[in-house]
């Protein structure tokens, strides 16, 4: 009985993080994978750097193993030690000018950075 209650709560897990993966790159749509990077730390307001992931705070800096950092523009908690990053770009046109916007994808969550 137990084996059955854990198979039914695996189901469940399963079938819940597949939707949210879904969800994500849905979002996803028209954006480019620009590159995979392993996250290394990040700078809390005071300055303390802190080696792990936990998620995003507007301002925040997050540090990759190969030495570069972006920026955190949007909010969201998760606790991940080492977690890789997708980063996406998308074009955007204002007028005569183009830019690009930023996204960041860790553990199924994504982020708006700069």
């Amino acid at each position: 009985m137990n084996k059955f209650i854990l198979g039914i709560l695996l189901t469940i897990a399963s079938i819940s993080s597949s939707a949210n993966f879904e969800s994500v790159w849905e979002k996803s749509v028209g954006w480019t994978i620009e590159s995979t990077k392993i996250i290394d730390s990040f700078e809390h307001e005071n300055g303390r750097v802190e080696s792990a992931f936990q998620g995003c705070e507007v301002g925040r800096s997050i540090y990759f193993r190969d030495d570069t950092y972006v920026t955190c523009n949007t909010k969201g908690y998760q606790y991940a030690h080492a977690p890789t990053a997708i980063l996406l770009s998308k074009r955007v046109s204002y007028g005569d000018q183009a830019s690009k916007i930023w996204r960041m994808i860790v553990n199924n969550e994504m982020y708006g950075i700069e």
